[in-house]
C-alpha cells in the first residue's frame, strides 16, 4: 500500500499563491497518512473515518451540511462552478473573469490544467488539484472533502475546471455531489476546447465539402478504459480531448478497428491560446512519433481528418501538406 501512497500522494494538491509546492516521495509515511486522518476527522460529530490510502472520508457518507439543496447554507457556505476555457485569460467569460478576480476570500479549487496565466489572476487561495493517471479517483475524492470541509467553514469555494464543466469534465457528477452535500452550485459555462482549440490551431472542424460532421471523444472511459470507437467516414472531423496520454495505441485502433486510413491527418493542439501554444501536424501512422518527438503533454487537443490541412500550407517542392512541429498552421516553415 505505501507504494501506491508515494505514487499518488506527490503530486496530490498543492495549496499555493504563485507558486506550485509538491511532496516528494521520500517524505511519505503512515505517520504522515495518519497525521493527515486526524486532521480530516477534526471536523467533529457525523464525520467518517478515512476509508482510502490516502486517509480522505468517503463523500457518499459525508452527512449533509442542509436538509435541502440551496444555493447558499446557513452559514454563507456557497458553490461556483466555473470552466475557464482552453487557457487564455482573455477568452474567460466576464462572469468567470470577475468572479476570479474580485473574490478575494474565496477559496479556488483548480483543476490541474488550468493555465498559469488564469491561476496568477486570482488573489486568493488557490488549491491545486494534481490528478495523474491512476490516481484520478482519490484526487476527486481529494476534491469533494476539500469543498466539504470549506462549505462547513462558511466559505465560497470556486470549483474552477478546465474548457467547460460539462464537456468530459466532470461537471455533471460534482453538481449531483454537492447537492447531496446541501449545496445547489451556480455554474458559469466555459469555451470548450474542442472547439475553440483547433480553431486557435487555424484547423475549422467543418469546411464545405471536406466535413460536414463533428464528433467530440474522450481518450478515457470509466476507470481508465477506452471509449468505444468511431467508424470511419471522409467527411467527419473528430476532436479527441485528454488523449494524448493514450495517442499511440488510439491511433492504432483507429487504423485497425475504425477504418481510417493510415494517410489520415491527424493535428495536436497543445496548450491552445497560452503564450507557449504549439501544434503538431502528422498522419494516423506519423502523429504519435512525431508526438514523443517534440515531447507533446497535456492538455492537448487532438483532430483527426481531412479539416486539418484544409488551412495549411503546402510544401513548395513536393506540394504535400507541411508536417511536423509547427508554431503557426499558416507558417510556410517548420520549427
Amino acid at each position: 500500500m505505501m507504494k501506491s501512497i508515494a505514487c499518488c500522494l506527490v503530486l496530490l494538491f498543492s495549496s499555493r499563491r504563485h507558486h506550485t509546492v509538491a511532496f516528494a516521495p521520500s517524505v511519505v509515511s503512515s505517520n504522515a497518512v495518519g497525521r493527515s486522518q486526524a486532521l480530516y476527522l477534526s471536523l467533529g460529530n457525523g464525520i467518517p473515518e478515512a476509508s482510502n490510502e490516502w486517509g480522505i472520508p468517503d463523500s457518499n457518507l459525508l452527512p449533509p451540511l442542509a436538509s435541502a439543496p440551496s444555493p447558499s447554507l446557513a452559514n454563507g457556505g456557497r458553490i461556483t462552478l466555473v470552466g475557464s476555457g482552453p487557457g487564455d485569460p482573455d477568452l474567460l467569460t466576464i462572469s468567470a473573469y470577475r468572479l476570479l478576480t474580485e473574490k478575494p476570500d474565496a477559496l479556488v479549487i483548480a483543476d490541474r490544467l488550468v493555465s498559469k496565466e488564469i491561476l496568477d489572476l486570482i488573489p486568493g487561495e488557490i488549491k491545486v488539484a494534481r490528478k495523474l493517471p491512476g490516481c484520478a479517483e482519490l484526487a476527486q475524492e481529494e476534491i469533494y472533502w476539500l469543498s466539504y470541509q470549506a462549505l462547513n467553514q462558511g466559505k465560497h469555494v470556486i470549483r474552477l475546471k478546465i474548457g467547460d464543466p460539462f464537456v468530459f469534465g466532470r461537471g455533471g457528477e460534482e453538481v449531483l455531489k454537492f447537492r447531496k452535500f446541501g449545496v445547489e452550485p451556480t455554474v458559469i459555462p466555459g469555451v470548450s476546447a474542442a472547439f475553440s482549440a483547433p480553431l486557435l490551431g487555424s484547423i475549422p472542424v467543418t469546411h464545405r465539402g471536406v466535413s460536414n460532421q463533428v464528433v467530440m471523444c474522450t481518450g478515457y472511459g470509466r476507470e481508465g478504459t477506452s471509449p468505444d470507437l468511431i467508424q470511419y467516414h471522409k467527411e467527419q472531423t473528430i476532436v479527441f480531448l485528454m488523449a494524448v496520454g493514450r495517442l499511440r495505441e488510439l491511433c492504432q485502433r483507429l487504423t485497425s478497428m475504425a477504418g481510417y486510413p493510415t494517410k489520415t491527418p491527424v493535428a495536436i493542439v497543445e496548450r491552445a491560446g497560452c503564450p507557449n501554444q504549439r501544434t503538431v501536424v502528422g498522419t494516423m501512422e506519423t502523429i504519435a512519433d512525431l508526438a514523443e518527438k517534440h515531447n507533446v503533454k497535456p492538455p492537448s487537443t487532438i483532430v483527426v481528418g481531412e479539416v486539418v490541412n484544409v488551412m495549411l500550407d503546402t510544401d513548395k517542392c513536393t506540394g504535400e501538406s507541411i508536417t511536423g512541429l509547427i508554431q503557426n498552421m499558416t507558417a510556410t516553415s517548420l520549427v
